[in-house]
């Protein structure tokens, strides 16, 4: 059988390098990494920069989302061979459901429009052309935004398609793009900038996409070095590894740690509601394998519908194993299956102790696993299909059990009648979490979401005003004046 050879990496055509180990992917594919020094991530990052300068710094930001948007139709189109080669070889390297993996990309793809990005801008800026030149403030003067001339990003692994997202914030500031990937999912970045080659090719030789063991302080200190601005995705150790790295005088994003959770109403719990109720908590954790920080890790269950909170977690629990014969979960390592062996050794002896809590859980494997509560309460799960179900008896007062964990909450999914929205989500606000959406969209945030809360472009630029006495004082120069 012919092995396919593929390059898991992007850099500029200007770039050589000469160094590489390989993988072979299932006996099909051969995947190259380059071995890099820091000189040579110092010299792609000068490249980068040239090459963003000459060419990416001149074009309008209508014009890059044109370009964004071609791609995408690309990436739309099922017989696309980068998108049929992503499909085929992102699930033999993540383990993940391969319909699972074609439907996400697809899901996500959809939200990089040239529609969806015109709103972000919009959302982000009154006046979006102030990325290009300088426009009139409404208290007179003018501003213009400035992005950073280059952006390190730190991108992590555990959900394919995520890393685009940081990517093409970077092109639409202008900037030029060193993407550090993770081995654990390398591919789907160099294939997304194999397309934008496809486009335009000096667009994508303002970027580089490089894999290369976290930790590597060589080539991280170099690619500090390059950047402007870095931005980290991943772990709160890999956050703090590179945080410490980085100077003040350089902008630091970072999107650490994170968890979420669900809270279902009585009024999703009728005879009419229920079943749709359960079916898309169990699609919402199982997406992923809920390594997603959207993804719930844990459920309260309001009393008085039609069914039980014991019997939501017990339904939940046969919902988990239809959805695994369909979808199954990734193989997971010696360490993660151990870690679910261990929760659920911890609760199933609670459950002997005093009868509190019962564990529901897949028979002979990991697959999937449900912990009840009888008391209300909050707790983070060993992921990979884990959850706690805790019983409430009133959501909005119980909803206070969340509060030891503010500094970690990221989504909420929500199953409630109306009237109760506002006030659950001045409660949720208030607590921590950042971002509401419907039960069965956990994981699909809309574009211009405020990312762990913040702003997403805006915390990147810099803005530089032209205050109104200027162009009052700078008449008095103008040789025909009166």
């Amino acid at each position: 059988m012919d092995i396919e050879e593929i390059s898991a990496y992007w850099l500029p055509k200007e770039v050589q390098v000469t160094s590489f180990r390989e993988e072979i992917i299932e006996g099909s594919y051969r995947l190259k990494y380059p071995l890099l020094t820091g000189e040579q991530i110092e010299m792609i990052g000068r490249t980068v920069r040239k090459n963003r300068d000459n060419y990416l710094a001149k074009l309008g930001t209508n014009e890059i989302i044109e370009k964004i948007d071609q791609i995408v139709s690309k990436w739309l189109v099922p017989d696309y061979p980068l998108r049929k080669l992503a499909e085929a070889l992102i699930p033999k390297i993540t383990g993940y459901d391969a319909e699972m993996v074609r439907l996400e990309l697809k899901r996500y793809i959809r939200t990089f429009r040239k529609k969806e990005l015109l709103r972000f801008l919009d959302e982000e800026f009154d006046q979006p052309a102030i990325l290009d030149e300088f426009r009139p403030r409404k208290s007179g003067g003018f501003t213009r935004a400035y992005g950073p001339k280059s952006i390190f990003h730190v991108f992590s692994g555990n959900v394919p398609g995520v890393q685009i997202w940081s990517l093409l914030m970077g092109l639409i500031l202008k900037s030029a793009n060193l993407g550090k990937t993770s081995i654990s999912e390398p591919l789907f970045p160099v294939l997304f900038v194999r397309s934008l080659a496809e486009v335009d090719e000096k667009l994508a030789d303002s970027i580089a996409i490089l894999p290369w063991k976290g930790g590597t302080s060589e080539l991280e200190e170099a690619a500090i070095r390059f950047a402007d601005s870095v931005i980290v995705y991943g772990s709160d150790k890999a956050v703090d590894a590179i945080q410490k790295m980085v100077p003040s005088s350089k902008t630091f994003l970072h999107y650490g740690h994170k968890i979420s959770l669900a809270v279902i109403g009585n009024e999703a719990l009728t005879p009419d509601h229920y079943y749709e109720t359960i079916f898309k908590v169990a699609e919402d954790m199982s997406v992923y394998d809920q390594q997603s920080c959207m993804s719930p890790q844990s459920v309260l269950v309001e009393t008085g519908g039609a069914i039980s909170p014991r019997q939501f977690a017990q339904m939940l629990a046969a919902e988990l194993e239809r959805y695994n014969k369909k979808r199954p979960r990734a193989k997971l390592s010696d360490e993660e299956a151990m870690s679910i062996h261990r929760h659920r050794h911890q609760y199933e002896l609670q459950s002997f102790k005093d009868g509190a809590v019962s564990v529901y859980a897949s028979q002979h494997d990991t697959s999937w696993t449900v912990i009840y509560h009888h008391e209300p309460g909050f707790a983070g799960s060993a992921l990979n299909r884990t959850i706690h179900v805790s019983s409430s008896e009133e959501l909005e007062a119980d909803l206070q059990k969340i509060q030891p964990f503010e500094q970690y909450l990221q989504s909420c999914g929500i199953a409630v009648s109306p009237v109760r929205l506002f006030r659950m989500a001045e409660i949720l606000g208030d607590l921590g979490v950042n971002r509401i959406c419907s039960i069965g969209e956990m994981n699909r945030a809309k574009p211009g979401w405020h990312h762990d809360g913040r702003f997403n472009l805006l915390d990147l630029v810099r803005m530089v005003d032209i205050e109104r006495n200027v162009e009052e004082d700078l008449e008095g120069y103008d040789p025909d004046v009166e």
